[in-house]
């Protein structure tokens, strides 16, 4: 008798519910997860598994869940329980946990050591930056940013959900600014730390290297729009919308950029794995394409969200098949491949957004209609009420849809359409996310 593999995924947004859509066509999805996400439920159903609703950052919870049900497998992927040492807890009680350990994901959720990670391994693509402790070292920091005319992006050491980064002077428009902030910072505690780095000139973008510690395969390039309004404009954002495009690299990039990323990435992972430190899962690198070439922003531990169901629209094969060479130690280009297609993927969010609502917003979506325009809906931060009604949870991100075509701006057109046919209510979204005129920006 044939049994199904049971694997379990830890989080409710609309990555996870990504993970689960994949992974039900091969495997029994489990799911410990903060709220009833729609996909993530009827996913778990259809294929036979279990879920709970309970706290998916504790490693207690998550361990008795899966020991209740003999997972086989766990795919841990969101920061907080990365951070948190899931992984760990998990491996260390038999299960086959993917995804960095807390010592390894330490370069997620400790920007610091991040960067002096890289400066160590990379110098050449590390920018100007120092760490300040106290509000003298603040304000010696910031005259040598004045001396040397540069702009300063203020950055908390640990996790901040994308939203705690401030940049001049977009949003702090003076040096006296980026003091008051970063002092409000180190006043959080007495073990505080706040990162000043150079603000560079140039584009950002992301490449998610899937790894099994040792090899590396490079997924296409991401292109992120973190600001909430059209035209880049309003505050940060745990990302509106991402595009990927037909090549691994994206339409301002060339092959010497692409091969500079990889230099990074494989030269951080190999410092890891010398350290000892296990990382098996998804390094994501986020880059500054200047005049001067490549440049270091961030690691995160994980696939972004949106850019992780950008790059899963477009893999070929399965999921559990790339999890499995994670976990073997057998990733290599010949065995993870992914479509010559580009990606869009729009987040629809309560007008608010990224201040949580005072009440929640009731939308409706027709998610077979859009299916059949060929666009996956992924419910993230919101419950369902009926078979087309849903109900916002007043905070993060709501709903995201994501296609796949020839082109960039073909992708984003049929969801611009998908939207204004087939959901009703009031949420909004950014309809410039992959558009001509956001491309031509671009170059």
């Amino acid at each position: 008798m044939f049994v199904m593999v049971k694997f379990l995924i830890v989080g409710s947004g609309g990555r996870e519910a990504s993970f689960a859509m994949h992974l039900m066509k091969d495997v029994e999805v489990y799911a410990v997860m903060g709220h009833e996400n729609p996909l993530i439920i009827d996913c778990v159903l259809q294929s036979g598994g279990e879920y709970l609703v309970g706290d998916a950052d504790s490693p207690d919870t998550i361990l008795k869940f899966a020991m209740q049900h003999s997972i086989a497998y766990a795919f841990v992927n969101a920061d907080q329980p990365l951070a948190n040492g899931v992984v760990d807890t998990l491996l260390q009680n038999g299960i086959k946990a993917i995804g960095g350990t807390q010592a390894a994901t330490r370069i997620e959720w400790d920007k610091i050591y991040a960067i002096d990670m890289m400066h160590r391994v990379c110098p050449e693509f590390t920018p100007f930056y120092l760490v300040v402790s106290d509000h003298t070292s603040l304000s010696e920091a910031l005259d040598r940013f004045k001396s040397h005319n540069l702009q300063v992006v203020v950055k908390p050491q640990g996790l901040t959900g994308g939203k705690g980064v401030k940049v001049m002077p977009v949003h702090l428009p003076t040096y006296d600014d980026c003091y008051q902030y970063a002092a409000s910072l180190l006043d959080k505690g007495p073990d505080e730390s706040v990162l000043l780095v150079e603000r560079l000139e140039g584009i950002e973008f992301t490449i998610m290297g899937i790894t099994d510690g040792r090899n590396l395969v490079m997924a296409p390039a991401s292109y992120d729009y973190p600001f909430r309004y059209e035209g880049d404009v309003g505050p940060g954002t745990g990302g509106m919308g991402c595009f990927t495009a037909p090549s691994d690299r994206l339409p301002f990039m060339t092959d010497g950029d692409l091969a500079d990323c990889r230099v990074i990435m494989q030269r951080v992972i190999d410092d890891m794995r010398h350290a000892g430190l296990s990382f098996m899962g998804v390094l994501n690198g986020g880059f500054f394409k200047t005049v001067d070439g490549i440049r270091f922003m961030e690691f995160n531990g994980r696939f972004g969200d949106p850019e992780g169901l950008n790059v899963l629209s477009v893999l070929d094969g399965s999921l559990y098949d790339v999890l499995l060479h994670i976990w073997n130690g057998t990733v290599s280009g010949d065995v993870i491949t992914f479509a010559k297609k580009a990606s869009v993927t729009k987040y629809l969010v309560a007008e608010e957004y990224p201040e949580s609502s005072s009440t929640a917003t009731d939308f409706t979506v027709d998610v077979n209609a859009i299916k059949e325009m060929g666009i996956q809906t992924y419910f993230a931060s919101c419950i369902r009420i009926d078979d087309t009604t849903y109900r916002t949870l007043k905070k993060s991100r709501v709903v995201a849809l994501g296609a796949a075509s020839d082109t960039i701006q073909e992708a984003s057109d049929i969801i611009n359409k998908a939207i204004s046919l087939h959901i009703h209510g009031s949420l909004e979204y950014r309809s410039d996310i992959g558009s001509t005129e956001s491309l031509q920006r671009l170059h």
